[in-house]
């Protein structure tokens, strides 16, 4: 399917947006599986979305610096089994906090309403 030019702008502009606004609460919500590094979350959030969405490393340790640095997570340096030491984030309670509370306030409602409209208008997509 041809996209039209407004389209192809515009899905550009909400891809870039979504990324900005919804990678930090990804990851924080892997983090709350366990500790992990960059790489690992990277792979993740591809395998999670089947490769839907990526995310260059350097804008997910970016994001984790961020977080590290408000105290939603901390760091520390483990040996690794292949190559050079990994440094691996793990969620703080502050940041468990911060989760909850987005979720149950945001993410829900946004999901709920979300869910019930693409039902009513695409349900054929699923």
């Amino acid at each position: 399917m041809k996209l039209l030019k407004n389209v192809e702008k515009v899905l550009k502009s909400w891809n870039k947006e979504y990324k900005k606004g919804f990678f930090s609460y990804i990851i924080l919500l892997l983090l709350k599986d366990k500790p992990r590094y960059g790489f690992e979350i990277s792979n993740k959030i591809s395998e999670i979305t089947l490769k839907k969405i990526t995310f260059q490393e350097s804008g997910i340790y970016h994001i984790l610096k961020k977080l590290e640095d408000k105290g939603f997570v901390t760091s520390e340096w483990k040996p690794s089994n292949k190559g050079p030491n990994r440094k691996y984030y793990s969620i703080t309670e502050s940041g468990e906090q911060l989760l909850k509370i987005f979720t149950r306030d945001y993410i829900l409602p946004i999901n709920n309403a979300v869910n019930q409209l693409i039902e009513k208008h695409f349900s054929k997509l699923k």
